[in-house]
Parts: C-alpha cells; sequence; structure tokens
C-alpha cells in the first residue's frame, strides 16, 4: 500500500490506496486530515495501513455517542427490572449525555474516560460513580459487539471503586432493646404494631424491604414454619407503587420461622382482615399482609421515618432500615451458622457474595477459630 502526503494550509493529509472495489473494479482510497505535523500524518498512516493488512481496521463513523447510548437503552431496557431501567434512564439522561453526548463514537479516547471518572466523583458518592461508570461501559461494549467502533476506550481506564461504605449493623442486645421499645411505643403511631411487626420480621429473616411488602397469606405455610418468597412491592416515579417479581432468581426462596414470627404474621392477617369487614367492597383484595388499610400495596420508602423515629426514642445506634438485613446476617454468621444457609436465608446467588459482603465478620470468625483450635490442643497435653 503506498501513502501520498499533502500539506494545505498549516495542515497535513494523507491518501492512501487500499486495492479495488471487487463489484465495481474501481480504485478504492481512504484520507485523513489535520495533522498538525508530516510526523504525526506518518504516524496514522502506518497505524492505517497495519490495522488494514491484520483485518482490524474499522471505518470511522459520524455517529454521536448520544444517538447510540439511547438506542442501546431501547433495546435493552426490556431486560431490566423496572426499577433497574428507572435508574438506567435517569444516569443516561444526567450524568452520561451531557459529560460524552456530543462525541462521535470513533472519537472518544481514554483520556476522556479519566476526565468523566474525575467528574463524577465530584459531584456524587464513590458507589454512584461506579455505577454510572460501568453502564457508560456496557454502551461502548455494545458498541464493539455491533462493530461500531473497534475496542471500548475505557476498558483499561481506571473507574471508581464500588464501595458502598460500611456496613453498620447492631448487636443482640441494641436489636433486643429496639424491638422492646418498637412493641410498647405508641406515641404518634395510631397503628403501632404495624411498625413493630415490619422491624420483627427484618431483623428475624433478613429479607428485604419489598420483600416484607410483597408477603402474602398464601406465601405463608404455618405448620412447616416457612416463608415461600414470590413478589416484591416495588415503587417507581413512572408506575407507583406495585406489586412486581423479586430482585433476582436466587431471591425465589424459602425461609424458616420461629413462633414469634407465626405470632406477629397471624397477628397482622387478623388485623387486615377486620380492616377488611370494615371497609367491605373497598378493600382491595391483594392478599398482602404488611400493606395499607384497605389492602392496598403500602409504599416502601415510607417505612424509612418511623425506623428512624423509633431509633431515635430507642437511644440505639443509627443505622438504615437496611441494615437489619445486615444485622441479622452478621450476627448468625458470629454464632456459627454455616456461611451456605446465611446466604439461602438472604437469597444471594451464591455462597461467594455473602463471604464477601460479610468479609469483616468471617476474619473474627477465624481468630476465634484459631483461639479454640490452640486453646483444645493445649488442654490435651
Amino acid at each position: 500500500m503506498k501513502g501520498y502526503f499533502r500539506k494545505r494550509g498549516d495542515k497535513w493529509s494523507f491518501t492512501v490506496d487500499v486495492g479495488r472495489d471487487p463489484l465495481t473494479g474501481k480504485r478504492k482510497q481512504k484520507s485523513r486530515s489535520g495533522f498538525k505535523t508530516k510526523k504525526e500524518a506518518e504516524k496514522s498512516l502506518n497505524e492505517m495501513i497495519y490495522e488494514l493488512d491484520k483485518g482490524t481496521y474499522f471505518e470511522p463513523n459520524n455517529i454521536l455517542f448520544k444517538d447510540f447510548a439511547w438506542e442501546w437503552f431501547d433495546n435493552h431496557k426490556h431486560r431490566l427490572k423496572v426499577t433497574t431501567e428507572e435508574q438506567y434512564y435517569s444516569k443516561i439522561k444526567n450524568h452520561i449525555i451531557p459529560f460524552l453526548g456530543h462525541y462521535k463514537l470513533s472519537d472518544i479516547k481514554p483520556v476522556h474516560g479519566q476526565a468523566f471518572t474525575k467528574h463524577l466523583l465530584s459531584i456524587m458518592k464513590q458507589s454512584t460513580a461506579h455505577k454510572v461508570f460501568s453502564i457508560t461501559n456496557y454502551i461502548l461494549y455494545g458498541a464493539v459487539t455491533l462493530e461500531l467502533i473497534q475496542k471500548n476506550p475505557f476498558k483499561n481506564v481506571t473507574k471508581p471503586k464500588d464501595s458502598r461504605g460500611k456496613i453498620d449493623t447492631w448487636d443482640f442486645e441494641e436489636l433486643n432493646a429496639f424491638l422492646n421499645f418498637a412493641k410498647t411505643y405508641k406515641d404518634g403511631f395510631r397503628d403501632n404494631p404495624f411498625y413493630y411487626r415490619i422491624f420483627t420480621v427484618a431483623a428475624y429473616t433478613g429479607m428485604r424491604k419489598g420483600e416484607i411488602l410483597g408477603l402474602r397469606k398464601q406465601d405463608v405455610d404455618f405448620e412447616a414454619k416457612k416463608l415461600n418468597l414470590r413478589k416484591s412491592v416495588i415503587e417507581t416515579k413512572k408506575a407507583g407503587v406495585s406489586t412486581g417479581e423479586l430482585k433476582t432468581l436466587a431471591s425465589y426462596r424459602q425461609i424458616s420461622i420461629d413462633d414469634l414470627l407465626c405470632s406477629i404474621l397471624k397477628e397482622q392477617i387478623l388485623k387486615n382482615n377486620s380492616n377488611k369487614l370494615r371497609l367491605g367492597a373497598a378493600y382491595q383484595q391483594n392478599g398482602l399482609i404488611f400493606c395499607r388499610e384497605d389492602g392496598a400495596p403500602f409504599r416502601p420508602s415510607t417505612i424509612n421515618k418511623p425506623f428512624k423515629i423509633f431509633i431515635k426514642k430507642s437511644g440505639v445506634k443509627d443505622i438504615r432500615f437496611h441494615d437489619l438485613r445486615h444485622t441479622h446476617a452478621t450476627l448468625l454468621l458470629k454464632l456459627g451458622v454455616n456461611p451456605k444457609i446465611v446466604s439461602e436465608r438472604l437469597g444471594h446467588s451464591n455462597v461467594k457474595i455473602t463471604l464477601d459482603i460479610y468479609s469483616h465478620v468471617t476474619s473474627d470468625m477465624q481468630e476465634d477459630t484459631m483461639f479454640r483450635f490452640s486453646e483444645k490442643l493445649s488442654k490435651m497435653q
């Protein structure tokens, strides 16, 4: 292949012959321009010739990143859960497009990825920045799959860490103090047992908030003392509050419960039956246990405020509602429960996820195990 260089004004360009079109027989050429020096033009020509020889050359296109990003989203959103779809849409619209949307796909370089990372970390938490960067990566890999670009320019860029922050949990004393307080505190809460029952189910099972609110009467086997998780209550801007699918396939699981939880669930079911008789046809027959007085799904976000009030009034350490799930898992592991059993109760797809999340607990367990092993042998000597 031969290249021809030309200087126009203060810029250099080149044209290279790449053979003949097999259909028309006409000579095929490719050109590039805008180089500051002839040396830059020569370097670009050599790279193009190398790629043409290897069969890895991609013809640059004029597709803007923003146009491809929305096309990618439209083609993938049907695979996402409603809540995830909303998160993707928001992050693409508010963070990804404003920063990268005006670039051509073929013009995006690793340096843009570095600048993007720096920008994200300056305006949001590291864990959120990690999510935004990951979505951007998905989009760019989509462009590679469709052969619009040769490789993902962000592949080797140092991405924000997936740091979800320190896990805060209660010990048995704190959990017991909180639940005992919640059981009797009524100031400002017309139906206080409702919240006490939710808090107790969360602490005793490690269930997610949506899973507790999606629990139905037919999901409880009181004789076998089992919960069969099949539904979750989800909250989205588009659809509001509704009953939907669980988070993952592993979330469809069975959880063993004790007499206390059986009693709590029965009490709430009786309360619902009373509301049903009182409201008659106005009661929504969803079969939900932890629902609104009219049987409608309970809005997940509205649990957070009462939970914080109960924490403040009870005087225990401040944690999130989701940390009741972490508390359940942590306390089980500290009791020496097999991590696989804990993983199954939480609905993790494999035990590695559980061990990674609660590595701080298993590290303490290793030290205790070594101490007990050594103590046992020393007593035998």
